[in-house]
């Protein structure tokens, strides 16, 4: 059985609570970091993909490294043909290099026919 925090129900492994105890703040606060990219790093694309305004998302498909999106979207206001597509995406997880931390990154392979 774990430990709880005497203020919260968070239950932690013995073995863990006196690890993370003994850090000083700096250490615990590069442990919590650490932790937490884990925990975006485990996310799948899937629970991350949303439709965003004024599209139409078709299908998600995992593969193996990757995601296939096929979606409609919408150009420019005033258009009257939109949503447009659909059109194919192949979605992975990757470092952002600006802050180190996981975002999707969507590259665009082309329209397909619906039912595709």
């Amino acid at each position: 059985m774990g430990r709880k925090n005497a203020d919260s129900d968070i239950d932690v492994p013995d073995q863990i609570a006196d690890e993370l105890s003994a850090l000083d703040d700096g250490s615990l606060r590069e442990a919590i970091s650490y932790a937490q990219t884990l925990l975006e790093e485990r996310t799948e694309p899937t629970t991350q993909i949303e439709e965003g305004p004024g599209e139409e998302i078709i299908s998600i498909k995992e593969q193996d490294g990757y995601t296939l999106v096929t979606k409609k979207q919408p150009c420019a206001e005033g258009c009257d043909n939109c949503p447009h597509g659909p059109y194919l995406y192949r979605v992975r997880v990757e470092q952002s290099p600006v802050d180190g931390k996981p975002k999707l990154h969507w590259s665009f392979l082309g329209r397909v026919e619906a039912g595709d």
